[in-house]
């Protein structure tokens, strides 16, 4: 995938999604696709315009991303999508909204925009789809703007999707992305008794801003290089070990190999049960090969 710069002219025409796409939810998908068909219509390319920061966080908010930066890259980069625009939103963030679109139109050959229906750009919010909408009629450029997609009814959002990993749901998060939960991590040292489990056990460095789900023990398959291998990953606490905080650690079955160092990628599929003290690690660790017979 290549990034786009303001600072360096793009010499060829494309067409622009634009929003933050913070888990590429269905909505999200909806974009991409009509991006992508007016791209081909103009013989453009399409393009994605995205913040590679976290937003909330200027606004004095805990909110936490469902994906990373480089997470969204790989979920774009599966839509279709080969190049992106990203900025981060503190350089953009006091830009009034005549000014974020100047500085779009004058740095790359614009043919067409595609937003959401309730998209907001420019400082305090100040543009919206229908400010957009008009100036491309006034400049000769195409803008279409995607009304909501449903789901039972109710809108999909980036909210709904928090609201399911924050309760460990993640079957119906899936179902309003369109596609898997995932953590990217690095595999960091844990407190070593995976030699008690008879498995490997990889902690993973989770980035601050985050979003994890609910506190839980989860059937999973984590990628390791080129290998998708069937795991069990705990979210939270270890009170059988006295360990308080929140981390993630996986479990690979059936796999034997040192990978300190490496980043994996860990699927969630479904919550398999609470977290829990057990009396003795014996305990756990006949648990754990329970919980290891999940399907």
């Amino acid at each position: 995938m290549k990034l786009l710069s303001f600072t360096k002219k793009y010499d060829k025409p494309i067409c622009i999604a634009l929003g933050f796409f913070d888990c590429v939810h269905k909505g999200h998908a909806a974009l991409i696709k009509k991006v992508k068909e007016r791209a081909a219509e103009l013989s453009c390319e399409p393009v994605v315009f995205t913040f590679s920061d976290n937003p909330y966080s200027f606004f004095d908010k805990s909110e936490k991303l469902i994906f990373s930066f480089d997470e969204r890259k790989k979920l774009l980069s599966d839509c279709g999508i080969k190049n992106i625009i990203s900025i981060p939103f503190e350089n953009i963030r006091n830009l009034g909204k005549d000014e974020f679109i100047k500085l779009l139109v004058d740095s790359f050959d614009i043919r067409a925009l595609v937003c959401g229906h309730d998209y907001k750009f420019g400082k305090n919010a100040s543009g919206n789809s229908n400010y957009l909408s008009d100036f491309c009629l006034n400049n000769g450029i195409m803008c279409d703007i995607i009304q909501p997609v449903t789901h039972n009814g109710d809108r999909i959002s980036s909210t709904a999707v928090k609201q399911y990993l924050s309760c460990g749901d993640i079957p119906s998060a899936v179902e309003l992305m369109g596609h898997g939960y995932f953590i990217c991590g690095t595999v960091c040292h844990g407190r070593g008794v995976g030699r008690i489990f008879k498995f490997p056990t990889a902690n993973v460095k989770i980035e601050s801003d985050k979003l994890i789900p609910a506190c839980g023990v989860y059937a999973t398959e984590t990628r390791v290089g080129d290998k998708l291998i069937k795991s069990v990953t705990n979210v939270g606490s270890k009170p059988t070990f006295g360990v308080d905080g929140i981390t993630v650690e996986t479990m690979l079955l059936d796999f034997d190999k040192d990978i300190y160092g490496e980043k994996i990628t860990i699927n969630f599929i479904r919550k398999l049960r609470d977290v829990r003290k057990f009396g003795s690690p014996e305990e756990l660790r006949m648990q754990i090969y329970e919980d290891s017979r999940w399907r």
